[in-house]
């Protein structure tokens, strides 16, 4: 064999390599069976400020516009797939509760250290406790998955017909 040709069984198995590869990416993007705690943030009553908050990723997006703030509700994140750190700051998460299948996108603002999320529960864990076992149990178990802040049509479709998505455009104030 020349140097440089690959045979037929070598790009075969260079591809199945490939494809693990890309398969393995996508599993480490998303989690099932996640604890999911509450927090009050309020941006409601706090105008979506994350200097306000004292949210971990305010350093990199307090000076994003109102409407990019205001978009989703925040969670803190440190689940057990997926970047940390400054590097999730900003990311989507298409958060379910795996008791109800009541699902919302959320946005990382902070970090946690309870190995799971810990959703506002104004703008995503009322969202999603639909029966109320949530607060009654002082968490949800939850899945989630990355999904894209800017691309509508790829948070629709990781939501589902039966699920209830939160806009910030939306805001009320429950308390």
């Amino acid at each position: 064999m020349a140097a440089g040709k690959m045979t037929r069984g070598g790009r075969v198995a260079l591809v199945a390599v490939l494809l693990c590869a890309v398969a393995a990416m996508a599993a480490a993007q998303q989690a099932s069976g996640v604890r999911a705690t509450y927090n009050f943030y309020r941006p409601q009553t706090i105008n979506w400020d994350l200097n306000a908050a004292s949210a971990y990723c305010a350093t990199w997006d307090a000076r994003k516009s109102f409407q990019w703030r205001s978009k989703y509700g925040w969670t803190a994140f440190c689940g057990p797939a997926g970047t940390r750190g400054q590097a999730s700051c900003g990311k989507c998460l298409r958060v379910t509760n795996q008791g109800t299948g009541a699902s919302t996108t959320v946005r990382i603002v902070d970090q946690c250290s309870n190995g799971g999320l810990d959703l506002d529960y104004d703008t995503a864990f009322r969202i999603i406790d639909t029966n109320g076992r949530g607060l009654n149990d002082g968490h949800l178990t939850v899945s989630y998955q990355f999904v894209d802040c800017g691309n509508p049509q790829q948070v629709e479709a990781a939501a589902g017909a039966a699920s209830s998505t939160y806009s910030g455009a939306a805001a009320r104030n429950i308390m």
